[in-house]
C-alpha cells in the first residue's frame, strides 16, 4: 500500500511538473484568469487520487492532460481573436490620470481608493499627485508612470532635456483594429483611415499601432 501511493505521488508530480512547463513560464501574479483557473483545477485533480487510493491513476493523468490541452488551445485562440482575447483576458484600465483617480472605471473594476493607494505603495509610490498614469492591466498587477517632475533624479543629472512622459495606447494589435481603446481616446475612425492611406496600409497588414498624445507612434508592418 505504502509503495502504491509512493509512486502514484511520483507520477502526479511528474504529470504536473510536465503540465506547467507546457503551459510556460509564468510567475503567479502574471497569470491569466484562464491559467490561473487551470492552476487550481490542477492542483485539485492531482490532489484526488492521492486522497482516495480506489480513483484511478490514469483518470487524473487524463484529466491534467484535458486541462493543460485546454489552456494551449485558449493561448492560440486569444493570441489571434482580438475578441476573444478581449472576453477571455479584458483589457487594461486607466484609473488615474494626472493624479486624480478614474473612480467611474474603479467602480468598474470594482477598486476601492484603499486598495489602489495599496497598489501604488508597492510601486513605491506614496503620493497620488505624483502619478501621470496608473493602469490596471488585464492580470490583475497595475503599471504606474510618473509626472516628470516625480522621476528619479538620475534622468535629471544628464545635462538633456528631458522628454516628456507619453502614454501610448495600442490602436491596432495583429491586424485588427481596438474600436474600444479608439474611441476611448477620442480617436475617430476617418483619422485612422486617412493615416493608415498616407502609409499605403490597410489594417491586416498592420502588426502595431500606438497613439499617444503627440499623435501616432509605433507603426510595425506585417513581415517587418
Amino acid at each position: 500500500m505504502l509503495i502504491t501511493t509512493l509512486c502514484r505521488t511520483v507520477i502526479l508530480y511528474a504529470a504536473v511538473i510536465l503540465a506547467m512547463r507546457l503551459m510556460g513560464k509564468r510567475q503567479i501574479g502574471e497569470l491569466q484568469p484562464t491559467e490561473l483557473v487551470v492552476t487550481i483545477l490542477l492542483s485539485e485533480v492531482a490532489a484526488m487520487p492521492l486522497q482516495d487510493p480506489d480513483i484511478p491513476l490514469i483518470s487524473s493523468i487524463v484529466s491534467v492532460l484535458l486541462l493543460v490541452s485546454l489552456s494551449i488551445f485558449t493561448s492560440v485562440l486569444t493570441l489571434h481573436n482580438a475578441r476573444c482575447r478581449e472576453v477571455f483576458e479584458g483589457h487594461p484600465a486607466i484609473v488615474v490620470r494626472d493624479g486624480k483617480p478614474d473612480f467611474k472605471k474603479m467602480k468598474e473594476l470594482r477598486m476601492t481608493a484603499q486598495d489602489l493607494l495599496s497598489a501604488l505603495r508597492q510601486k513605491d509610490v506614496f503620493e497620488l499627485e505624483q502619478v501621470k498614469y496608473a493602469i490596471v492591466e488585464t492580470n490583475g498587477t497595475i503599471s504606474v508612470l510618473l509626472k516628470d517632475e516625480s522621476q528619479p533624479l538620475c534622468q535629471g543629472q544628464a545635462p538633456i532635456p528631458l522628454k516628456e512622459g507619453v502614454l501610448e495606447h495600442l490602436i491596432i494589435c495583429d491586424g485588427v483594429v481596438l474600436k474600444k481603446t479608439a474611441a476611448d481616446i477620442g480617436l475617430s475612425r476617418t483619422e485612422l483611415s486617412d493615416y493608415l492611406k498616407q502609409n499605403g496600409l490597410k489594417p491586416e497588414q498592420v502588426m502595431l499601432l500606438t497613439y499617444g498624445a503627440n499623435g501616432f507612434g509605433n507603426l510595425m508592418k506585417k513581415g517587418d
